[in-house]
């Protein structure tokens, strides 16, 4: 699989190329990616039990990036070779090395991948192992607490940043 595929099928978007103008995020949100920044990291993890979830914390922090000026790229790896991949860019952009990938000129600050449940797809294991940090996303009500659990024993808790609670 070339590097152009990866790009491709891992679901990249560059937020400054993105001028679409879009209501504020709401201020959970804005609080979550200043939390965040906090913290030094160049790549985050979000783990959730469903890509719904994901895809609305995952829309709501890049817009708040976009407000802020910061380029952030998102990945969604979708199959087996994508999740290698999108583990080797998060490894590659925190080691700040030259890696045989297609870069922007101006490559982005941060990049945030959005990953299914370790526990049920231990694939994704691999881009948590990559990212700096992990946020695991809880759905109050419908995320197990054994579920969680395990999903803190797979990643290891001193790399959870985070939980974001979702009604």
């Amino acid at each position: 699989m070339g590097p152009e595929s990866v790009m491709i099928a891992a679901v990249e978007r560059n937020l400054q190329e993105n001028d679409a103008q879009s209501d504020p995020p709401r201020r959970e949100y804005q609080e979550l990616w200043l939390a965040l920044a906090r913290k030094s990291w160049r790549s985050l993890a979000l783990v959730a039990e469903r890509e719904e979830s994901a895809s609305e914390i995952t829309n709501a922090l890049a817009e708040v990036a976009r407000m802020l000026d910061e380029r952030v790229s998102f990945f969604a790896p979708i199959d087996v070779p994508d999740y290698v991949s999108v583990a080797g860019i998060l490894s590659a952009a925190n080691a700040n090395v030259t890696a045989d990938i297609p870069r922007p000129v101006k490559p982005p600050a941060r990049n945030i991948a959005t990953l299914p449940p370790v526990a049920t797809n231990p694939l994704a294991l691999k881009v948590a192992a990559a990212a700096d940090i992990v946020v695991i996303c809880v759905e109050i009500g419908k995320t197990r607490l054994s579920a969680v659990r395990r999903t803190l024993e797979l990643i290891g808790r001193d790399r959870v940043a985070g939980c974001v609670l979702i009604d």
